[in-house]
């Protein structure tokens, strides 16, 4: 395990994102009450799903 934040199963990295987009993420994260990395987890998977993509 990397730290005590980081599930066994998660993969950790760096990501650099356009600052206005990284606003509009932060804002949903706080309304849905995630975290902004869950939050980022959380659109990817619902984009993959909806266009039937594996995980």
């Amino acid at each position: 395990m990397a730290d005590k934040f980081t599930r066994e199963e998660d993969k950790r990295f760096t990501l650099r994102i356009d600052r206005e987009l990284f606003a509009t993420i932060e804002k949903s994260a706080k309304d849905n009450k995630r975290s902004i990395g869950r939050e980022i987890e959380f659109v990817l998977a619902q984009h993959f799903q909806k266009n039937n993509h594996k995980e």
